[in-house]
């Protein structure tokens, strides 16, 4: 049963509390999502900083972001951004 149906079975949860519930969750997730995002961030400085993109074909590290994580090019850039100056802001990464 998803979620959904669970909250319209369960008459002594209020819609607020409902809501509370779910901005809770997304908290939670959005949180797990951060994490990864710096740990790829941290994997793709070290294969860009290391020289071992050449290796994999990929014409840049924006493109070998998009290729091994699926993102969109312009999501790829970023990371790969952040990534080559993650020395500069350490507190972003």
């Amino acid at each position: 049963m998803s979620s959904a149906a669970a909250f319209l079975d369960d008459d002594e949860v209020s819609p607020k509390e409902r809501l509370a519930e779910l901005f809770e969750q997304i908290a939670e997730l959005t949180g797990q999502r951060n994490a990864i995002d710096a740990q790829i961030v941290d994997i793709v400085a070290e294969i860009d900083h290391g020289g071992l993109a050449g290796m994999t074909g990929a014409r840049s590290i924006s493109a070998l972001v998009a290729w091994k994580t699926g993102v969109s090019p312009r999501n790829a850039k970023t990371i790969a951004a952040v990534a080559a100056r993650g020395g500069q802001f350490p507190r972003c990464v």
